[in-house]
């Protein structure tokens, strides 16, 4: 009887036992997944897509630089690129909603291609420390200093034209700080305008020779269009390089191409002309108003809207 007893406890404590330890599975499975759900599951379920796509790494590509979103990420935008690449040739009608905003050598662009269609704020000696005094006439607008003419003139497009008249300045950054001044005083009064900087010519290796003591020297002129550039990258302007039909093989400008060593003469003023009419940005709404015509002959001059276009070719 009590063998019986005994056999019967032993069993029933087993059960217990596996009653125990079946519990204990099922409290750690549950736990388990309790813990998966709040871990993984509902951070899952929580987060949003991101719009943006994915983010690009920086160190891929050097060109791209940060930008913020309204949501917080950071997307890489590409670098401004602001020098004018070659385009389609257009024709001087080009400068018909130009204004023209630079020096004597600008006064010789102006005159020796016959661009009376623009608007020209060319005075001699400008620089652009001096633009606030300088005086200009302009028709049906009379004469007041360039400063306020700038406001007083219509046109799309600005082209500035200077640095002969600034290399006095002390530092390449003084120009770079007055020319950005200047550029906002053109934004500021005409803000849709396209604004084209010219980048400094050079002058002549013998012009270099001689008047060195007063800063005309290549490393000057290019310690200028650095920048020229610069400023272009930040404000959003368009750059004008330097034409290569207008140099040697140094930088300097061609003997040749000028009777001072600094300003152009007429064939070569008709040679960077021709630079300027095929490096353009064209509107994205063009309508094909300053093209050439088709019956246009390379070499020959013709009449479009009342003004001579001329296919240059470099003299050189």
């Amino acid at each position: 009887m009590r063998d019986s007893y005994n056999h019967s406890s032993r069993r029933r404590k087993a059960l217990r036992r596996r009653r125990l330890l079946a519990a204990l599975i099922a409290l750690l499975v549950l736990a388990a997944a309790v813990f998966a759900i709040v871990h993984w599951v509902v951070p899952a379920l929580q987060k949003e897509p991101d719009p943006a796509g994915p983010v690009t790494d920086p160190s891929t590509d050097p060109t791209d630089e940060p930008a913020d979103t309204p949501d917080g990420t950071i997307i890489y935008e590409p670098v401004f690129d602001p020098v004018v690449a070659e385009s389609q040739q257009v024709s001087t009608a080009w400068f018909n909603d130009a204004v023209v905003l630079g020096d004597s050598r600008s006064q010789g662009l102006i005159l020796y291609n016959g661009l009376s269609n623009c608007t020209s704020l060319a005075v001699k000696s400008l620089s652009v420390t001096n633009y606030t005094s300088k005086e200009a006439t302009v028709p049906g607008l009379g004469t007041d200093t360039v400063a306020n003419m700038i406001g007083k003139v219509g046109g799309k497009r600005f082209y500035l034209i200077f640095g002969m008249n600034d290399m006095g300045l002390p530092k390449a950054e003084a120009f770079g700080e007055y020319f950005g001044r200047l550029v906002d005083l053109v934004q500021r009064t005409h803000p849709d305008a396209d604004i084209y900087v010219q980048a400094v010519l050079p002058v002549t290796k013998l012009k270099e020779a001689s008047g060195a003591a007063n800063g005309f020297t290549l490393e000057r002129v290019n310690n200028f269009n650095e920048q020229l550039l610069a400023l272009c990258r930040e404000k959003h302007l368009w750059y004008l390089d330097i034409p290569p039909a207008l140099v040697d093989e140094e930088g300097y400008l061609l003997d040749d191409a000028s009777w001072d060593g600094v300003h152009l003469n007429a064939d070569y003023c008709k040679t960077w002309l021709a630079y300027l009419l095929t490096h353009v940005v064209l509107p994205e709404d063009y309508n094909g108003e300053y093209d050439l015509p088709v019956e246009f002959i390379p070499g020959n001059a013709t009449e479009l809207d009342g003004v001579t276009v001329y296919d240059f070719k470099p003299s050189n």
